[in-house]
């Protein structure tokens, strides 16, 4: 499993100093990778707008002569494409060291880190990298099965008092709020329940079970009209905050 992490891919290493630069691309391809070496910043900014170039992840040193440095090269090559970007460089530096964490979450790397170490913080990247890309995925499959549901839906922010975030067109159909007039607001603000106690009693129930299925309740209209229906919940995680799922189906 390990192996294929690496095994194939692809790695621009950005080295001005040919020496260093001979070292690393024999650590490199030892571990597996197929090396691409480029001298400066603006070398592998070209390289990268070539469509036949696939990168699957950058070691990008930060000193690279008298052309642009490393964090300008990543800023310009990030703000374009969407790599796993590392730093490789002798700088100890917290001013450096803070300004490149501003540029990438992957990592910085000092090159008087030993082979081992080398190899392991850039399969963590890949880890990262692979990681964040099928967390955004799932999102996006997500808020399309949210918005295209025949369900009425809607997202609470647990931490602010159940507060809604979002409700889905099949919600505004059902209930007869649009998204604009609930967001921000709790269902009791808006008077949804028929009776008053049973948001207290939902949200017991669901914080002390962690999730309701098939929850019966009596709801308001926008138009006042009270409706039976069943009301499930689910706790789902949106930008590491817990939030509350709901799926409403109307009865009668």
């Amino acid at each position: 499993m390990e192996s294929n992490l690496v095994t194939g891919k692809s790695i621009l290493l950005v080295e001005d100093e040919a020496i260093i630069a001979m070292m690393q691309i024999r650590i490199l391809k030892s571990a597996g990778f197929i090396v691409h070496h480029v001298r400066t910043g603006e070398t592998a900014i070209s390289f990268l707008s070539q469509p036949e170039n696939k990168i699957d992840i950058i070691l990008m040193d930060i000193d690279l002569g008298s052309g642009i440095d490393g964090t300008e090269a990543a800023r310009i090559i990030l703000s374009k494409h969407s790599i796993p970007l590392v730093f490789l460089s002798s700088h100890t530096e917290t001013e450096i060291v803070n300004r490149t964490e501003s540029i990438t979450s992957y990592g910085y790397i000092l090159k008087t880190t030993g082979e081992i170490v080398l190899i392991a913080s850039i399969k963590m990247a890949l880890r990262l990298f692979e990681s964040i890309r099928k967390q955004s995925e799932a999102q996006e499959l997500f808020e399309k099965a949210f918005l295209i549901s025949p369900i009425a839906m809607s997202l609470h922010d647990i931490g602010n008092q159940f507060r809604f975030v979002n409700v889905n067109p099949a919600f505004e159909r059902l209930v007869g709020f649009q998204k604009n007039e609930v967001v921000g607001k709790t269902s009791s603000e808006l008077n949804m329940y028929a009776q008053g106690e049973d948001g207290s009693e939902i949200r017991e129930k669901f914080l002390t079970e962690g999730k309701l299925t098939g929850y019966k309740q009596r709801f308001k209209l926008r138009n006042g009209e009270v409706k039976e229906g069943n009301l499930s919940i689910e706790l789902v995680e949106i930008n590491g905050k817990p939030h509350a799922l709901t799926f409403q189906n109307l009865i009668f």
